[in-house]
């Protein structure tokens, strides 16, 4: 790297050598002075802007950004954290300023557009209708576009399930449970069981809704089972609220739904390592901290959708600086996901 380039990214401990410029540190704005909109949209103009530009001037592109060069700035050590955990810089940009020009290096997998899950599709698009403007419509429709063909109609159903940023529409899914829940009504579900692979209908009296790690589950009395159980609410089909009035629950049902809107279940012990723990607690709630010191952090996690697979999926998202130490059967989980992880590189 030549004397007059400039890395978008923190500075050694060393001081840089004479004639290198690096970005210097900079105290956190105000949450109040930064609109996360007009920040999201900058960048995304940005990058693309930059690629199709190598070596564009700072002021240049600041202008064409419609802020200032030291705003500008900010933005490129921002997109540094782009990337997947533990988020180290260049996992997906390489953003340098040399002699007062901008050059942005995209990884290779940008090469080709990016062909989307509707599940990953539908997310997005939630997100966009959530950000509002006049675009989102054109946004849905081309990540609609990004779906495979046979793919497109599960898309269409996810998108209109799937809200954020506002309260669910009154005809929606959770829209009819929550009503039915507050005028206690019975409700008529098409429910996906996932053990028996099976579509069934179902009469459910609904006792409360809790959002358990990305998910929404109904807890409520099945009437053909005859005891509550918990139903998650992307795998109703339909749901049709019915006339049939339901008594308050009793005391021990109370009791148990109070249980299910809680964390619970078996905790989840996973040790991390240094770079683990610096990005793992600095996210809010999810890990209780058992142990804490130089070498990294032992963690526990609890709670109404974390297993086994959870915890390893978790700790292997850190590329071996964490690991899985209990209970004894999420340990045997993460060790032989790990084997057959190695295995494939013998």
């Amino acid at each position: 790297m030549s004397a007059a380039r400039r890395r978008i990214r923190p500075a050694p401990a060393a001081p840089a050598p004479a004639g290198k410029r690096r970005a210097k540190a900079r105290p956190a704005r105000s949450a109040s002075r930064i609109d996360p909109r007009d920040r999201l949209r900058r960048v995304l103009f940005l990058v693309p802007y930059a690629v199709r530009h190598p070596g564009i001037p700072v002021k240049e592109l600041a202008r064409r950004c419609g802020c200032t060069e030291k705003e500008l700035m900010e933005d490129l050590d921002f997109l540094l954290g782009v990337g997947s955990p533990p988020f180290a810089p260049d996992d997906f940009l390489d953003l340098y300023v040399e002699g007062e020009r901008v050059y942005v290096a995209l990884h290779q997998s940008f090469s080709r557009p990016p062909r989307f899950t509707e599940s990953e599709a539908a997310a997005l698009a939630a997100a966009a209708q959530a950000l509002g403007g006049e675009g989102r419509e054109r946004v849905v429709r081309a990540l609609r576009d990004a779906v495979p063909r046979d793919r497109r109609a599960s898309f269409d159903e996810l998108v209109g399930r799937i809200y954020a940023g506002s309260p669910p529409a009154r005809d929606s899914v959770l829209g009819k449970l929550q009503r039915a829940i507050a005028e206690r009504r019975a409700v008529r579900l098409g429910y996906h069981s996932a053990s028996r692979a099976a579509d069934t209908d179902r009469i459910v009296r609904p006792f409360t809704l809790a959002q358990r790690f990305g998910h929404w589950y109904l807890y409520g009395h099945d009437s053909e089972r005859g005891k509550a159980l918990a139903f998650r609410v992307d795998r109703i089909r339909e749901c049709t609220v019915t006339e049939e009035r339901f008594d308050p629950p009793s005391e021990a049902e109370l009791a148990a739904a109070r249980l299910f809107s809680e964390p619970s279940g078996e905790s989840m012990r996973i040790r991390l390592g240094p770079v683990a723990a610096a990005w793992a607690l600095a996210r809010p709630g999810g890990l209780t901290i058992v142990k804490r010191d130089r070498a990294g952090a032992v963690v526990e996690a609890s709670g109404l959708g974390l297993d086994e697979r959870w915890a390893t999926r978790f700790a292997l998202s850190f590329g071996g600086d964490a690991e899985v130490i209990g209970p004894a059967s999420a340990r045997r989980t993460f060790a032989e996901a790990v084997r057959r992880t190695l295995a494939r590189y013998a």
